[in-house]
């Protein structure tokens, strides 16, 4: 079931700068971009294992979409007044003892439980992932330089220039039976696009760059970018090329082993700014990319991005995702795209990567010019 509805105001998926003022009915997070609301609130929800529904009045959805009818500014529930005291509680928290930093959050007490978390697990002082007990010894971490090195060799980099063009094509799966078809196009180093087919509730349909210049097609309208989305266009579409880093390796270092997909990783963290953190997650034994987190810092609690990369198979001497998981704190934007077909070399037309123009409309059909007949008839009624 969908958590909440997503309002999506800056088209390539970034924080926007306008905030949600504009909702007279807020009354704890009128401070939160209007990009970020309902991210938060997803997470809120998250934190506690709920959905919308505990806390929000809803009247019947669309019967078609399972979708809509929320009414957000109806405070009939407890568990509404409830929740903003504790959003309160929260901010109040980390402005007086931490300058503000969300480091305490929902999630901090309640774990994925309406019931805070109070106690520590039995037996005390013992480690859940030691069959001794013992605190395991801290690792021996590579340099990021050699993990970088690792991970361009396990993607096989030094074969990317045999190859003018890649075509990826898959199913794209989302929450409420939504499956659509996808299509990805390279060619060159500086030419993508994305179609995105079928898949209702999903406003950008279609994305591409061609050298500098980005568009979308949203809402079936294409249009240009700014500058800063083509950056963001631009680091959406290596996660489907062989080398999914576009940030320079000297700015990451590697933290720690961290578990992910069952599989012990190295992290690479990158400070992108002053509220935003990037983490990149290398598989220790293969060298590839598992993992690509983003968090960044609201006035609540820090907002996630994540994509998961798996079934890495050989296609002519490069390893590639076959399926590839990003999913937000929103449970309605989690996608999961399985390519069927990842080819090189296939014949791709310069002009897909254009932005697309708008359809020719057909002149409205004029009508025929009246026998005469048809004029005396006309003109005797006329009389």
């Amino acid at each position: 079931m969908r958590v909440l509805a997503i309002v999506i105001v800056s088209l390539i998926g970034g924080c926007g700068t306008a905030g949600a003022q504009g909702r007279t009915h807020l009354k704890v997070l009128s401070d939160i971009p209007e990009s970020q609301l309902f991210l938060v609130m997803n997470a809120v929800a998250g934190s506690l294992g709920v959905t919308c529904e505990y806390c929000h009045v809803r009247n019947a959805p669309n019967p078609n979409t399972v979708e809509g009818g929320w009414i957000w500014d109806r405070d009939d529930k407890v568990a509404k007044a409830k929740g903003l005291e504790m959003i309160r509680m929260v901010r109040e928290l980390n402005a007086s003892r931490f300058g503000g930093r969300p480091i305490v959050t929902c999630y901090t007490c309640h774990q994925g439980s309406i019931i805070p978390a109070r106690l520590s697990p039995l037996p005390p002082g013992r480690d859940a992932n030691s069959p001794s007990g013992a605190a395991a010894p801290s690792p021996t971490l590579p340099s990021m330089q050699e993990v970088w090195q690792k991970y361009l060799a396990a993607v096989g980099a030094s074969r990317l220039d045999r190859f003018a063009t890649t075509l990826l094509e898959g199913r794209d799966e989302r929450s409420e039976g939504r499956v659509g078809q996808v299509r990805v196009s390279f060619k060159g180093r500086d030419r993508y696009r994305l179609d995105l087919v079928g898949m209702r509730s999903v406003p950008i349909t279609a994305q591409g760059l061609s050298g500098d210049t980005g568009w979308i097609v949203a809402n079936g309208a294409a249009r240009a970018v700014a500058p800063a989305d083509v950056v963001r266009l631009r680091r959406q579409a290596a996660r489907y090329a062989p080398v999914k880093i576009v940030d320079p390796p000297d700015a990451l270092r590697i933290t720690r082993i961290a578990s992910v997909l069952g599989r012990d990783a190295y992290a690479a963290e990158l400070t992108v700014d002053a509220n935003t953190t990037r983490t990149y997650f290398f598989d220790t034994s293969t060298g590839l990319l598992v993992r690509e987190l983003t968090t960044t810092a609201t006035p609540l609690l820090p907002l996630q991005e994540q994509v998961d990369y798996e079934n890495y198979r050989s296609v002519d001497g490069i390893m590639l995702p076959f399926v590839v998981r990003s999913s937000d704190d929103a449970p309605f934007d989690t996608s999961v795209r399985t390519f069927t077909r990842i080819a090189h070399d296939v014949a791709v037309d310069d002009a897909t990567f254009a932005i697309p123009q708008a359809p020719q409309q057909p002149a409205p059909a004029q009508p025929p010019s009246p026998s005469a007949a048809q004029r005396t008839r006309a003109s005797a009624a006329v009389k």
